[in-house]
This record gives C-alpha cells, sequence and structure tokens, in this order.
C-alpha cells in the first residue's frame, strides 16, 4: 500500500502541471461558483446547500476529469507522451458511460449504507476502480461493477487501508489549511471578496491534492491487471504444453 502511495506521490509530481490543467478544467469554474453562493447567495449559512452544490457538480462533470487523469496515466504507465487535449478529449468521450457507471454503483453503496454500515463500506471497495475499467477497458455499467470486484479480490483490505489514511492525512492538511483563513476573516484582515479569493485558490490546491487518491486507485488497477494477464498468460503456456 505504501508502495502506491510513494508511486502515486512521484506521478503526481512529475506531471503536476498535466494534472492540474484536467482538474482545474472542472473545479475553477466549480470552486468559483460554489463560493459565489457561499459569500453572495447563502451568506454562510446555507452549508447543506452548498455540500449540495458540491455534489451535483462532481456527479455531473467529475466523470470527465477522472477520466481524463486516468487515460493520461495509462499512457505515462507505458512511457508514452500524453497532451493536456489529448487527456481531456478521452475524457469527455468517456463521460456517458463513466457517469453511468458511477451512479448505479452509487446507487449499490449507499443502498448498502441504508441496510447497514458494512455492506456499504464492502461495496464501495469493491467498486473501487470502476473508473479505471470502465475508462481503459470499455466496460458497462454492469461489466464493470463485475471487474472492479474481480481485480479488488486479494486487496481490499489494503485499498480500504489506502482510502483511511489518505483521507486522515486530506483532513488533517485541509484542516490546518483553513483556520489561518478563517482566523484573518473573523479578525477583520481581509475583506469579503478577497477571502472569496483566497477560498477558491485553496479549493483547487486541495482538488489537485485530491488527485493522489485517484492516483493510487489507478495504481491498485494497473497492478491487479497486471496480475490478471500474467495469471492468464501462465494458464495458457500449460495448455498448450498439456
Amino acid at each position: 500500500m505504501l508502495d502506491k502511495f510513494r508511486e502515486a506521490i512521484s506521478l503526481f509530481s512529475s506531471n503536476i502541471s498535466l494534472f492540474s490543467r484536467i482538474i482545474l478544467t472542472i473545479w475553477l469554474p466549480g470552486n468559483i461558483i460554489i463560493n459565489y453562493l457561499d459569500y453572495y447567495v447563502f451568506y454562510g449559512g446555507d452549508f447543506i446547500g452548498l455540500m449540495r452544490a458540491n455534489m451535483w457538480i462532481e456527479c455531473i462533470f467529475g466523470p470527465i476529469y477522472i477520466g481524463a487523469l486516468i487515460y493520461a496515466l495509462s499512457r505515462l504507465k507505458q512511457y508514452q507522451m500524453v497532451t493536456y487535449t489529448e487527456a481531456i478529449t478521452a475524457g469527455f468521450r468517456n463521460w456517458g458511460r463513466l457517469w453511468w457507471a458511477r451512479f448505479v454503483a452509487g446507487l449499490f453503496v449507499t443502498l448498502g449504507f441504508i441496510a447497514l454500515i458494512v455492506p456499504g463500506i464492502l461495496l464501495a471497495i469493491r467498486y473501487a476502480l470502476i473508473d479505471s475499467v470502465v475508462t481503459l477497458e470499455g466496460a458497462d455499467a454492469s461489466e464493470s461493477r463485475k471487474r472492479s470486484s474481480e481485480l479488488t479480490a486479494g486487496k481490499r483490505w489494503q485499498i480500504f487501508g489506502a482510502y483511511v489514511l489518505f483521507f486522515l492525512a486530506f483532513s488533517i492538511f485541509s484542516f490546518m489549511a483553513y483556520v489561518p483563513v478563517g482566523v484573518m476573516i473573523e479578525l477583520g484582515f481581509i475583506g469579503q471578496l478577497s477571502s472569496m479569493i483566497i477560498c477558491i485558490v485553496m479549493d483547487c490546491i486541495l482538488d489537485i491534492i485530491y488527485a493522489i487518491i485517484i492516483i493510487v486507485m489507478f495504481l491498485f488497477y494497473w497492478g491487479s491487471k497486471d496480475d490478471g494477464q500474467q495469471l492468464d498468460d501462465e494458464l495458457q503456456l500449460r495448455t498448450t504444453f498439456d
């Protein structure tokens, strides 16, 4: 698991310009909208409304940048050059299938959480590789759930640990980043427009950093795919010689 994080951070730092442009294609305008609503519509008083707006943006437009990131990562792992245009085009091309696959999987996970917390967590882990399966293998919603379940077999505790570790670190970093901004706003050191701009910048930085967990899940997919291909090749060789 830690090896996956080390490789993910290496890929992230080596290609931060490309990844940032891909992510900000969606989240720069998204964060501008969310912060405008916070400062000029909800006046900071409707947290649920802001969460709902954030979820709608992620749900509808998230598959575009996620698909683009995964396409770019697959090219990089094959030591091939990839441009922003190629990656974002792949994101748009796979948007419909990826949106539907994520939506259906999300329904199953939600039902699992409603029934009992544990089934929801188990389903979320089983479906953790759906994004890569849909983008790189062209699977539909049903096929992607089955394929993701196969690829996560034997690695689910590692995937669960990766999520827990990342979100713990991400939450601590987010808290430390926003506390000084909140203090400056409360003390009146910065005005409303300035604080909104600072929050937009901070939100964009956090959205870029969030790409690390997407990269980690891609690496789990890439490793599982290679393991499965190696096993198929071995079985084929045995069948041939037998």
